[in-house]
């Protein structure tokens, strides 16, 4: 497999992961006791998480259409091109 493969699907994953934990962080400190939670504060995480889903959404779906056929072949010792 091509090492810029292995960078997207790695980087992938850990911008997907840093997104959650960044809207998780918003939604917990930006509650207000006394008037409750600003839409804005609990839109934007639910936002981010949709991002989350579609990188790993697009990873996953690069890995099934793309990299098991690049390390197949690799294996068989034929070019995947």
């Amino acid at each position: 497999m091509k090492p810029t493969t292995v960078l997207s699907l790695v980087s992938a994953v850990f911008f997907a992961a840093g997104s959650a934990a960044v809207s998780l962080w918003a939604f917990l400190a930006h509650k207000d006791a006394e008037t409750g939670v600003k839409w804005h504060y609990w839109l934007a995480p639910i936002l981010m998480l949709g991002v989350v889903a579609c990188l790993l959404q697009v990873a996953g779906m690069y890995w099934l259409q793309v990299g098991r056929k690049e390390t197949s072949a690799r294996r068989r010792g034929v070019s995947a091109h």
